[in-house]
């Protein structure tokens, strides 16, 4: 029997063999039934005879009809309300074939020959062929439901009737996966009580938790218009409240629901990022086409987070050459290697070199293997406050030398532009790595004007950047806690490393020399917020399944980070979101002194290094926080 069963599932003749035999079955019961319903199971005699006379003809229309909309083809199991309609259609054109065929058969004329036969002839094959497949159909999704169904995951759904019956289409074959669909929360008020796939719709509700705990729901699947962080943070805070633990998941977008490309796999998980308070940046292709298209561009630390990312994005308009500049050889093997496929499908040429920004020798080597550079994107630096901290001469000698030095070999190499990444720990800076980067910004603007086009650009924390606090509490979230926060009131801007590296590249593209361009972060988020949200992503209870432990300050930390002082005077360029600073703090300050600096660092003079650095900077307050 498994044999046969096997055989059927393997041979497509002979699955179209049973389909046609069906149909054939179905034809012939049909238009027998219809003239048993007719006359009351009491057919005269010259119907019957008529009946036997003209039944050959019905079966050759519609059978034609079959072939000609290929109905004999299709795959039950998948069966939808598409090939209902071209059922109905088929089966129409049939009946009125097969009258046609019995009329002229008949004399040109229906004498002996009830006319109402051939309408419930139609409405029964109708039933024949419909049900057939509806029951193959539902079948075979309740045995996968069946088969692959934890009651242990439960799901409730937050979208609009219409997503949520697509998502339910797209999913069904992965129920097991999944799990079980026990509600959806909408906002129409109209499908409040109602049931779309036998699950109940509940509608324009405000407090959301007494719903969640009364399904028992382990799973929060968000649907677009309900993915914006606003209405997920309400949901969050609504469960966090009532202390109930959910795993928090997004579908992707609109485009893949609609088409019904969704799969398991691309249901994610809600990140972090996901609730930032701010609207994302996309930036317009259109712009950096011409900026970046067909030059040779430099990254120097082109294997971290940043560095990299540039680079990947880079591809995307195809200039001629991209060199990776790094002074670590297995952050530089990862990138070449991860790049290289997209890079020759683009045909651009990726030319890895191992170096150190510090050495002038090997920066200018780098840019000559490249046949020149006309963009250069200085990313390589230590960023870590803390770590900096402790480390005073190596902060200077990579951030503030590093790029003298690859400033200086820009303006003999011939580099057209030259943009430098900041950060907003070099506004009013209490730390070394601050200090080090605003006086790396002042050695670019202050430098006499010449060929080479030189800009600096600030921003904030980049979520899920090498040290950042996203990757720290993920690893102590996975380890059972605790979570370190280093004050409940610290706050920090964020933004993704994606859309921070496309504002880099989009505020590279602007034509103005001797800047620093400021980027726009949106709200400042509290760790404290980010940390406990983090813990509620993970489905466990901040304080109760995860303890959270504050630290206080580190040395050189501020509790809130500034992209501006008040007197910097800023103004918005042609491009959305990016703000150029139109003059420094005012101010005495006294030029840098390169030979100065040198000095101190060869002396290792960690506190000389301090001091000179305060004096260099109005506004620091690097002898505050000692």
């Amino acid at each position: 029997m498994q044999f046969l069963i096997n055989l059927f599932k393997e041979s497509t003749a002979i699955r179209r063999c049973f389909a046609f035999l069906f149909h054939v079955a179905g034809i012939v019961l049909a238009y027998t039934s219809a003239h048993l319903i007719r006359f009351d199971f009491n057919v005269p005699e010259n119907h019957w005879q008529t009946f036997k006379e003209s039944l050959g003809w019905v079966i050759v229309a519609y059978v034609a009809c079959i072939v000609l909309f290929r109905m004999h083809q299709g795959l039950w199991r998948f069966f939808t309300l598409r090939d209902c309609l071209m059922t109905t259609i088929a089966f129409s054109v049939g009946t009125v074939a097969a009258a046609s065929l019995v009329f002229v058969s008949n004399g040109f004329t229906f004498e002996d020959v009830s006319r109402s036969v051939f309408i419930i002839s139609f409405l029964l094959l109708l039933l024949w062929e419909i049900g057939a497949r509806g029951l193959v159909r539902l079948f075979r999704e309740e045995r996968q439901s069946r088969r692959g169904h934890s009651d242990d995951r439960r799901i409730v759904l937050f979208g609009d009737p219409e997503e949520a019956d697509a998502l339910l289409r797209s999913v069904q074959s992965h129920a097991g996966e999944l799990g079980k669909v026990v509600g959806i929360i909408s906002e129409n008020q109209t499908h409040n009580g109602a049931k779309l796939r036998g699950v109940r719709i509940y509608a324009g509700v405000e407090d959301v938790s007494p719903i969640v705990k009364k399904l028992q729901a382990t799973t929060l699947l968000f649907m677009p218009p309900f993915t914006g962080p606003r209405r997920i943070r309400g949901v969050i805070d609504s469960l966090s409240k009532e202390k109930i633990s959910c795993d928090y998941r997004v579908i992707p977008s609109m485009d893949e629901l609609a088409s019904g490309r969704i799969s398991v796999s691309s249901i994610r998980k809600v990140a972090i990022e996901d609730l930032l308070p701010r609207v994302p940046y996309h930036i317009a292709a259109d712009q950096l086409e011409g900026a970046i298209g067909g030059r040779r561009v430099m990254v120097s630390g082109a294997g971290g987070s940043i560095g990299s990312e540039i680079c990947r994005q880079l591809l995307r308009f195809k200039p001629e050459v991209i060199v990776l500049f790094e002074i670590s050889e297995f952050h530089l093997f990862n990138v070449e290697r991860e790049i290289k496929a997209d890079a020759e499908a683009a045909g651009v040429e990726v030319i890895a070199v191992a170096g150190d920004v510090r050495r002038a020798d090997q920066m200018r080597a780098a840019m000559r293997r490249a046949g020149g550079v006309d963009l250069f994107y200085h990313a390589a630096a230590y960023k870590h406050v803390d770590l900096m901290e402790r480390n005073p001469v190596s902060c200077f000698q990579n951030n503030v030398i590093g790029t003298e030095v690859a400033a200086s070999v820009s303006e003999e190499e011939g580099v057209s532009d030259f943009v430098l990444v900041s950060t907003d720990k070099a506004v009013r800076p209490t730390s070394l790595m601050g200090s080090s980067k605003r006086l790396a910004e002042r050695l670019l603007i202050e430098r006499p004007l010449g060929k080479t086009s030189f800009k600096a650009v600030r921003f904030g924390n980049v979520l899920g950047s090498n040290g950042s606090v996203v990757p720290i509490f993920r690893s102590q979230i996975a380890k059972g806690g605790p979570v370190t926060v280093t004050s409940p009131e610290v706050t920090r801007f964020f933004m993704t490393i994606p859309e921070a590296v496309e504002l880099v590249l989009a505020a590279g593209a602007v034509e103005e020399d001797r800047r620093i361009f400021v980027l726009e972060m949106g709200e400042a988020v509290k760790i404290d917020s980010m940390a406990r949200r983090m813990i509620e992503l993970s489905g466990l209870v901040p304080d109760v399944d995860i303890p959270i432990v504050y630290t206080g300050l580190k040395s050189g930390e501020k509790e809130y980070e500034e992209l501006l002082t008040d007197d910097e005077n800023v103004v918005r360029t042609d491009l959305d979101r990016i703000w150029v600073v139109e003059k420094d703090a005012p101010g005495e300050a006294p030029p840098v002194e390169l030979g100065r600096l040198l000095e101190l660092i060869d002396d290792v003079d960690e506190e000389g290094l301090r001091l000179y650095a305060h004096s260099l900077i109005p506004g620091s307050k690097l002898m505050e926080n000692r």
